[in-house]
């Protein structure tokens, strides 16, 4: 029997519900969750959004899924939370928990004796995620981060076959780039992601990232709905025809550019744009635009998955993405 919060779930039910968790600093925070339990038996998916408060299109496809489908359009069950950062959602926060300044994406898969960040992240994994077959984790480009849509996959630190699994999905979701990340190694890029965390379980997890720069577009918030139905389509759990993007590619690695200096931010690319290697990217100058203090080229042909928005730079604060396929 599957137990989610507590609540033992029953074929053909449908609810959308709040849940509170308590940090051991005394700090609480709430968080919606729903179930569609589907009058047949089946896989359990679960679809998480909102773990950065002002990333809306995931958020907004989430509660989509919730409204349009019913238990009889399922073989399985869905379950849902929306919006996994409450308190960085209400308050307009990019980036962080406002209650303890932790970054949720960077805490998983937390503590149960942790901070509320810390505890949020624990539940989230311990008592949802973990009770899946599948784990989607809806992401887009924050408030000051505009991307062109892509989906990460894991790689496993032991399980090959988990690793496949989850790049099936993320190839599944239907968007124009797919890569994978690591939590170990040289090419680390995933410590504390949520999607990481559940895949070590055991789990199959992606995180998909579309739109972003505090927006939400009918075409974004479209776009993970669609790679959502893809997945359950995928797995059998709803009748409903899996779109394909002919034009996918995989890439080969991906790196960010960082910034080791207070100033000015001069991008020179856009999402989506492909380079060539030496291409100049982006560089970062004094507060009167005079002194370059450093300059960032390509170091290979590669396409800008991602940019920061922000005219201004702070040391140790991501600038882009670039994806090398």
């Amino acid at each position: 029997m599957l137990n989610i919060l507590g609540h033992e779930v029953k074929r053909g039910e449908k609810f959308i519900a709040d849940y509170q968790v308590t940090g051991c600093d005394g700090k609480s925070v709430t968080f919606p969750y729903y179930i569609i339990a589907g009058n047949e038996d089946g896989p359990t998916i679960c679809i998480t959004s909102g773990v950065h408060g002002t990333e809306y299109p995931g958020i907004g496809a989430n509660l989509k899924l919730y409204h349009d489908i019913t238990p009889a359009d399922v073989k399985g069950t869905i379950v849902g939370v929306p919006i996994c950062n409450m308190a960085s959602f209400i308050n307009k926060v990019p980036f962080v928990n406002p209650l303890d300044g932790k970054n949720l994406n960077d805490t998983f898969p937390g503590s149960a004796d942790g901070t509320v960040t810390e505890k949020l992240c624990h539940v989230l994994v311990n008592e949802i995620a973990k009770k899946a077959d599948f784990h989607i984790d809806m992401h887009s480009g924050d408030s000051i981060e505009y991307l062109y849509p892509y989906a990460f996959y894991h790689i496993h630190s032991s399980d090959p076959q988990n690793t496949a699994a989850s790049r099936e999905m993320a190839q599944v979701y239907g968007l124009d780039f797919v890569s994978f990340t690591e939590t170990s190694g040289a090419g680390a890029t995933d410590q504390g992601n949520f999607y990481a965390a559940v895949s070590e379980l055991g789990i199959p997890s992606i995180q998909p990232e579309i739109g972003g720069i505090g927006l939400i577009l009918e075409e974004t918030k479209m776009l993970h709905y669609t790679g959502a139905r893809n997945i359950l389509a995928n797995k059998g759990m709803v009748g409903y025809e899996v779109k394909k993007n002919e034009k996918q590619q995989e890439l080969s690695r991906f790196y960010r550019l960082k910034s080791e200096f207070n100033g000015i931010y001069h991008c020179f690319v856009s999402p989506g744009q492909y380079v060539k290697k030496g291409e100049p990217l982006a560089k970062i100058t004094d507060h009167h635009g005079e002194e370059t203090y450093v300059e960032f080229f390509a170091e290979e042909s590669a396409v800008i998955l991602w940019v920061m928005s922000s005219f201004a730079v702070k040391v140790g604060e991501n600038l882009m993405a670039i994806g090398v396929i």
